[in-house]
């Protein structure tokens, strides 16, 4: 666990840099709001393209392998599009990025699963996730403030370096994280057994409403998620320091929410709890379309940021749970498609809405697509059994069962 954690930290981190970075760095080259958009839709379509082949590579070849490609190819990727600012490069690179960023994320909740026990899984999906922000932390952080850094040891070089830079440094995060996996290579995976019968059609119906909700999150994030340094830089007039330290503190906040979620979700169920931070972060979304105050709109982000965010980890176990081992890989290749297909064209359509209607009206869409979702899920799902802490206790201790790995769900 703590050397797939690692590599996840190193992958987040790189994400922590570029989502600080990457736009300022294409508006600093000359780039407009609409291309923007395209550049960020080029790595979600390289995401949906690779979803469902991802799905099955991770079955037939094995997910640490799938893992390890995921990470090289996200660091070549990201390598290409901070080392030029020609239009078709950065749309390729940024599609190759997404290729290797669909297979790292489709390879991951299945591999953690299978390498769990029930009663460790909420704990070990809470610490994935937390992980993922502590790196973005580190990332937001250090994507603010290495241009200054830049530019302080460097006389006379512009910010444009500076970024560039920072976005190398990204890059070669990305592509090391293949190295902590390189460890893993003795650990037992299990394998599809050939001619296993197809799983139930209730159990397959299952996918449906996962993957509506899943679209709706993801069309709704990409109208305003890849947007909000330009929304701090554009309206607030905000530089990358403050912004890097905005989207820091917004992670420590949503970590911290992550690892206490599966305390709340004993209580409560995971999907009741996951569904109640997704609405209670509503009024801070739509708080973001209409506030002009720079303070106001700080703490309504990292509310946001937290209620929404801190539901992720209860959603990917609460569904790695429900669906049978043969369903999981396929969901999590369907969802991701979904939820890129869902990101890709919201946000090519949001910098043209940013551009005519300004940074309102996204946030206000988005809230409609958050709620509908959230719905959606809980409607289908309401009537699950969601199995306690005292009975996982006893069927795992019964059985002699202590994260041994593959074979024990």
């Amino acid at each position: 666990a703590r050397l797939y954690l690692g590599a996840e930290f190193l992958v987040w981190t790189a994400h922590g840099i570029f989502s600080v970075l990457f736009n300022l760095y294409l508006v600093e080259a000359g780039a407009s709001e609409a291309f923007v958009g395209r550049a960020i839709a080029s790595s979600a379509v390289g995401m949906v393209v690779a979803a469902l082949p991802a799905g099955a590579l991770a079955d037939r070849w094995g997910r640490r392998r799938t893992l390890m490609l995921g990470a090289v190819l996200e660091g070549v990727g990201h390598l290409l599009r901070a080392s030029s600012t020609h239009g078709s490069l950065v749309l390729g690179a940024g599609f190759v990025a997404g290729l290797g960023q669909s297979l790292f994320q489709i390879a991951a909740a299945p591999f953690l699963t299978d390498h769990s026990t029930p009663r460790e899984r909420t704990h070990l999906f809470s610490m994935f996730f937390a992980c993922a922000l502590l790196a973005g932390v580190l990332g937001n952080a250090v994507g603010g403030a290495l241009p200054s850094l830049v530019r302080a040891v460097v006389p006379g070089a512009t910010l444009f370096a500076a970024y560039r830079v920072a976005l190398l440094a990204g890059a070669m995060c990305a592509a090391a994280a293949a190295l902590p996996l390189l460890a893993l290579s003795g650990l037992p995976e299990p394998k599809p057994v050939e001619g296993t019968p197809p799983p139930p059609p209730h159990e397959t119906r299952r996918l449906v409403p996962i993957a509506v909700n899943a679209a709706l999150i993801g069309s709704g994030a990409g109208l305003v998620i890849p947007f909000m340094n330009l929304y701090f830089k554009n309206r607030f007039a905000c530089s990358s320091a403050q912004i890097g330290s905005f989207f820091s503190i917004a992670q420590v906040f949503t970590a911290m929410a992550a690892l206490a979620a599966p305390a709340v979700a004993r209580r409560f169920g995971k999907l009741r709890t996951a569904v109640a931070s997704q609405f209670l972060s509503l009024p801070f979304l739509i708080t973001l379309g209409g506030e002009r105050h720079l303070p106001v709109v700080v703490g309504a982000f990292w509310l946001r940021a937290t209620f929404m965010q801190a539901s992720t980890p209860l959603v990917q176990a609460f569904v790695m749970e429900v669906l049978p081992q043969e369903l999981r890989a396929r969901s999590t290749s369907l969802n991701n498609m979904v939820w890129n297909l869902g990101w890709a064209a919201s946000a090519a359509l949001a910098g043209v809405i940013i551009e005519r209607f300004g940074y309102a009206v996204p946030f206000y869409i988005t809230a409609t697509l958050y709620a509908t979702g959230a719905l959606i899920f809980y409607r289908a799902f309401r009537g699950t059994h969601e199995s306690s802490a005292a009975e996982l206790r006893l069927s795992e201790e019964a059985k002699g069962l202590r994260g041994d790995g593959p074979g024990t769900d």
